[in-house]
């Protein structure tokens, strides 16, 4: 059992080489360590699934598995390549069909995503939301033991981003037919928010684009914009909770992501809201926006809507000419002189002298504002919805602020991976790995992953590890406590530790010459 591991023991370099190494860096060290640290942690993998499969083979129904002998696979996990031995058995279906399984393998769901661990998975997800997949293999391969591809993660993430497609796909289906199973977190307030952002396509989604605007403009210069593709992300959330000084996060959030229509993410929205919250329970519900018209969809019986104040500053800075009437009209949105604002826009026209441009400008704000009239409101305006949050807040310890988390949100999940550099992206390529990233983002994150066809080890799994490990230790100890009574052989006799110990209580190491 130990064979491997007393090697990889035995191979620590010795006081002796260490001092006779003309140079030693701690690097050089720290690798030597790491590998050997690698290697135990292999074996002890290898021994688990070993056992593993050895309590399969003795549980399994023999007569719907036959064993037909064992063969080796290798599995990538953190630590480096474990190559174990399982049994291979030929299964009978009920329809009398016949076919070759691996009982280990399928227990431990191995197979689905390419002989991975999952402790292997969540370091390639944490590492993709940041950086290229190139350099997420490369910091892998540079962390740990093992050795992956690009392709590799690639194929990772489009295997859990299908995974997770079919997820949400089963669970708006067991929704809709009333199957779903309700949620029991109570929470008095759920807010709301969506938006996108375009990214640029790449390969026959771009020619397609391109050869659609063409036809519909054949007298046309293709503009860069027809080969954008509006990725959404939308968001809920239960609240502020004080961090520090003049800190708050939010708590609860929860993420859906990819190409859809409004009553897609609304579907699937409110299915993972019930799976999660006892919804009976929910008192307000607020849905902030910039009022696009897939995002309106989103609006359901009950919710409050409001417009998103970021849009409403972006559009008067980028439709009003001087910086100072920009102040004005921000200054009224923040002052609810909702009517003095369109008042205001009027008065503008005059100001700019009638010049078409400007009053083109104008014109668009005012209907924009004008559009908005229902939902440019704060939510926390209205006097009653002010006291159920101040008794909300007594209740929850939360604070009830106003809205506006999406921008920064769309930036730091979504935005700054997707369109750093001007990367181009395929559809389904992009798509996978934005849910990918929104759902590791989610709090729900763990329930989800359970639901994925992906593997879990069993309970057994820690009792195996605590064994072998048990079993090092006690040989580790053994060893240190035969090597008190090693010593140096010599023609006259032999000079045990405890010796040289005493000796050196009376002469100094100096002063000792052979006599």
């Amino acid at each position: 059992m130990f064979k491997r591991v007393t090697v990889f023991l035995s191979s620590i370099t010795t006081k002796r080489e260490i001092v006779s190494e003309e140079k030693i860096t701690f690097k050089m060290l720290e690798e030597n360590v790491f590998q050997i640290a690698c290697g135990i942690s292999n074996e002890i993998m290898k021994n688990m699934l070993e056992e593993y499969d050895k309590q399969v083979s003795e549980t399994r129904d023999k007569v719907r598995y036959r064993h037909k002998g064992y063969e080796t696979t290798t599995l990538k996990t953190k630590t480096g390549l474990v190559e174990y031995r399982r049994a291979k058995y030929l299964e009978t279906k009920e329809d009398g069909t016949k076919k070759c399984t691996y009982l280990t393998d399928e227990a431990l769901e191995i197979n689905n995503v390419g002989q991975i661990s999952s402790g292997l998975i969540d370091l390639v997800v944490k590492n993709i939301k940041e950086v290229s997949y190139r350099v997420c293999a490369e910091t892998i391969n540079n962390s740990t033991g093992v050795n992956i591809s690009s392709i590799g993660v690639w194929n990772i993430i489009q295997k859990l981003g299908e995974e997770i497609k079919e997820n949400e796909k089963a669970k708006v289906k067991a929704y809709d037919e009333d199957r779903l199973e309700a949620g029991k977190k109570e929470t008095p307030v759920v807010y709301q928010e969506a938006d996108e952002i375009c990214i640029y396509t790449q390969g026959k989604l771009r020619k397609e684009q391109i050869k659609r605007y063409k036809k519909e403009h054949p007298d046309e210069e293709v503009p860069k914009r027809v080969r954008n593709i509006e990725l959404k992300l939308g968001m809920t959330y239960e609240g502020w909770e004080n961090v520090g000084t003049n800190r708050f996060a939010l708590v609860g959030k929860e993420y859906v992501s990819g190409y859809m229509t409004g009553e897609e993410m609304a579907e699937i929205t409110n299915a993972n809201l019930y799976s999660k919250y006892n919804m009976s329970k929910v008192e307000l519900r607020v849905l902030n926006s910039d009022g696009g018209s897939w995002i309106k969809q989103l609006v359901t019986a009950g919710v409050v809507h409001q417009a998103d104040n970021f849009h409403i500053r972006e559009k008067i800075s980028t439709h009003v000419r001087e910086t100072e009437d920009v102040n004005i009209l921000k200054e009224m949105f923040w002052k609810r002189e909702y009517k003095e604002m369109l008042e205001y826009v009027e008065v503008l026209k005059y100001k700019y002298n009638g010049e078409i441009e400007e009053i083109e400008k104008l014109n668009k704000l005012k209907t924009y504002l004008e559009k908005r009239q229902d939902s440019i409101a704060r939510y926390n305006d209205n006097p009653e919805v002010k006291k159920k949050l101040a008794k909300f807040s007594k209740r929850t310890g939360l604070k009830y602020k106003n809205m506006g988390c999406q921008e920064s949100n769309n930036y730091s999940l979504i935005t700054r991976r997707f369109k750093r550099r001007r990367m181009s992206w395929s559809k389904d390529g992009s798509e996978n790995l934005a849910k990918v990233i929104a759902t590791y983002a989610s709090e729900s994150c763990t329930d989800i992953m359970e639901n994925l066809n992906l593997q879990i080890l069993p309970k057994e799994f820690i009792e195996y590890a605590q064994k072998h490990i048990r079993e090092i230790e006690e040989d580790i100890k053994r060893k240190k406590r035969n090597s008190k009574h090693l010593g140096y052989e010599f023609k006259q006799g032999k000079i045990t530790y405890p010796n040289i110990r005493n000796i050196l209580k009376d002469v100094p190491i100096s002063e000792l010459a052979y006599r």
